[in-house]
This record gives structure tokens, sequence and C-alpha cells, in this order.
């Protein structure tokens, strides 16, 4: 057990990502909370970055809440909102709010990214949280699926956009941690447990210098 991170109140948020087993819901909290915070995750498969602030009740792919680094189980199935952004901050009372999201406003197999609706969607999760300090996580690579239609050359595209969008939230573009074609999934965007533990280690490797300094603040 690190003492890095000791003192610090971590809040995570996200789409499927942190929300089932072997994904970056087993590795980001337990990596933090060896480092010493306190860590607390709130995963709703499919939620977009408004999603969390006005509360959409269509994500019904699952939710989970982990609170440290207790055992992960079976996420809930029932239709889920995320819970609203403010009162996820008046609860936990964070240091930082670390942001999972990007693929969800990619528009994968669609001509081009609403460029207004992302900006929409991004400044409303950034302008509610508060002056809380914010780490943004940004979509890595898939493969190619006609369930989800992700390409490189759209995922690259998001990474960009949100480097340029996320502010004030410090960006760790998650492109820059694996190599094209490198990450393998299950479904062309969601990873294997193999790939999330080296997108995982790369967002760690990433982030502690950040909430480290964040912490010294």
């Amino acid at each position: 057990m690190s003492t890095l991170l000791a003192g610090l109140t971590l809040l995570i948020i996200g789409d499927s990502h942190v929300t089932f087993k072997d994904s970056l819901l087993n590795i980001l909290p337990e990596a933090y909370t060896q480092a010493g915070a306190k860590v607390v995750t709130y995963g709703v498969c499919s939620s977009t970055a408004a999603d969390w602030v006005v509360p959409n009740p269509n994500n019904g792919c699952g939710a989970y809440t982990r609170v440290g680094a207790e055992p992960v189980t079976a996420p809930s199935m029932v239709p889920t909102a995320p819970p609203p952004i403010a009162s996820l901050i008046e609860k936990w009372h964070p240091d930082v709010v670390m942001v999972v999201l990007g693929d969800t406003m990619a528009a994968y197999g669609q001509a081009e990214i609403s460029k207004n609706w992302a900006d929409e969607q991004v400044k409303t999760l950034t302008m509610s949280l508060n002056n809380t300090a914010c780490v943004w996580i940004g979509p890595t690579w898939g493969e190619y699926s006609p369930r989800y239609a992700k390409t490189d050359k759209r995922a690259q595209e998001m990474a960009t956009f949100l480097k340029d969008e996320v502010s004030p939230c410090t960006y760790i573009d998650g492109t820059k941690l694996m190599q094209p074609g490198a990450p393998k999934t299950i479904d062309g965007v969601h990873l294997t447990p193999a790939s999330y533990k080296i997108w995982g280690a790369g967002i760690v490797q990433q982030t502690l210098p950040v909430l480290e300094k964040l912490r010294k603040k």
C-alpha cells in the first residue's frame, strides 16, 4: 500500500468501460486505493456526459456502484439513470472527479460526429462540477464490428475533439496509451480482460502524477 494519494477522495464516473467485471471497474479503483486514495466508482452503460447532469432513464444495459476496492459482482440490469453529478459531489465531497467517457458520443456508424451536440454534452458536465478538479479519460482504439461500427479513424477523431473540449479537466488521450490495432475486443468496443489490463495500466501511469499534484493543492 502506497501513501502517494493519501487523503485524496476520487470519484470515478463513466460508461460501460467502468460498469462490468474485468473492465476498468476492476483496475482503476484498485490501483488508486492501493495508492492511498478513497475511491468511489459509478458506471452506467451507454451513458453520455449530459446524462450525468440531467439523468436519462433509458440507459438499461447495466449499472454499477463500487466503493473502494470491494469485490465486483454482477451489475444491476434494471434500466438506470446515472445519479446527477451534483448529488454525487454533495454526497462524497471528492477532491477530483475522473470521467471515463467518449465512445458513447462518437457516433460510430454515422457519417460524422455531431460536434455541436457533443460540445453541449461535454460542457453540460464540465460546467456542473462545481469547481471540483477533473481528469477526463478519452476512448482507446477498438476493432470494427457490425454491432458498433467503431473505426480507428473515428476513435482518433473523437479523441482529438475531446482534447479541445474538456477544459478545465486534465485530458488523458486513450489512443496514446496503446497502439492502433493492439486492443483486442469482445464486440468491437469493449475490450478483453487482458486488453483492459493494458489500457488500465496506461491510464494509471498517466494519471498518478496528475492526481498527486492535485492532492497537494
